[in-house]
């Protein structure tokens, strides 16, 4: 039975496994060194661990149909080319695919890796069987994927579905790219900080909190267990989230929401809120309809999701 890679690549580390028979038989993570973010490091990197998790699973290399990756940035999947990467500042029209592919004598596909989550949850996950629907993803910003009619829609240059940069507070947070009170400033772990920086949740200790990587749980756990100050963080959370789902319904009329990502875990902390306020956001006729609902893949869905773009190379030997 033919296998795939699928590879999750971030700005720290990379994931990937190996996906046979609709399951992961293998699974790997390396950490990524200073010199895998250059263009000849990742590639020797990648090409490492390839051929590592598919030793680990007992199989020789040739059993490899094909090779997914998702990718952080701007990325030009009709020829596997980052454009941009604000994670890997030194690659530039870098085609990471098809040096990758010559160097394992396989095919190989890259996208975006917000799409190839979406691509994960609409293979296997909770977008499984549905032919359009919208996955944020929700950690420390805000990515996303647009699934419509049973694919996924990337736009003209491929950049389509960042809604993580819809404007939800027009003099709000200022955010990296240019603007001003996008969604990813208040709906991820990047929001909760800047809502705690501005009121000095912690006083004089406020500045050390900000660098601990556990703040996030820590203030849904502090809501979950009554504490008004922190509910209100994930209420605004949910009040701003809610403003992105009514443009996103109205847009583009799915009857499914899917939420990915780390803080998706904190749906009982913000749902109430982003429901109580979605009601009163637009055309009932596209509002009720719509379902809100957790993802199935979690943590996996980088990994899965890039072996699903994998599947969809075919059995052609040839680099992408």
């Amino acid at each position: 039975m033919d296998a795939v890679v699928g590879i999750d690549l971030g700005a720290t580390r990379v994931k990937a496994g190996v996906l046979r028979g609709g399951r992961v038989v293998a699974v790997r993570a390396d950490t990524l060194t200073v010199h895998d973010h250059t263009e000849v490091g990742i590639v020797e990197r990648l090409v490492q661990v390839v051929r590592q998790l598919v030793a680990d699973a007992g199989m020789p290399l040739e059993s490899v149909r094909a090779v997914g990756i998702g990718a952080p940035g701007a990325i030009r999947m009709t020829d596997g080319v980052v454009t941009l990467s604000p994670n890997f500042p030194e690659w530039h029209e870098f085609p990471l695919a098809a040096r990758l592919a010559e160097r394992l004598c396989l095919p190989v596909l890259m996208d975006n890796d917000a799409n190839v989550v979406t691509l994960g949850e609409a293979t296997y996950g909770a977008g499984a069987g549905v032919g359009d629907f919208v996955c944020f993803t929700l950690g420390s910003g805000v990515g996303s994927g647009l699934f419509i009619a049973g694919d996924i829609y990337r736009g003209k240059d491929g950049m389509a579905g960042e809604l993580g940069h819809l404007t939800v507070e027009p003099e709000g947070f200022p955010c990296n790219c240019g603007n001003r009170g996008c969604l990813e400033q208040y709906a991820s772990s990047a929001g909760l900080r800047n809502m705690v920086r501005r009121d000095r949740l912690f006083g004089d200790m406020t500045d050390a909190a900000l660098e601990d990587p556990d703040l996030p749980r820590r203030l849904y756990e502090a809501a979950m267990n009554g504490d008004a100050r922190c509910q209100g963080y994930f209420e605004e959370f949910g009040y701003r989230l809610a403003i992105a789902v009514s443009a996103v319904l109205h847009t583009f009329n799915v009857h499914v929401i899917v939420l990915q990502g780390g803080l998706a875990r904190a749906m009982p902390a913000f749902m109430p809120k982003l429901q109580a306020e979605l009601k009163g956001r637009g055309y009932p006729a596209i509002i009720t309809p719509a379902r809100i609902v957790p993802c199935k893949l979690w943590e996996e869905a980088g990994v899965i999701g890039a072996a699903a773009l994998a599947q969809r190379l075919g059995s052609t030997k040839k680099a992408i």
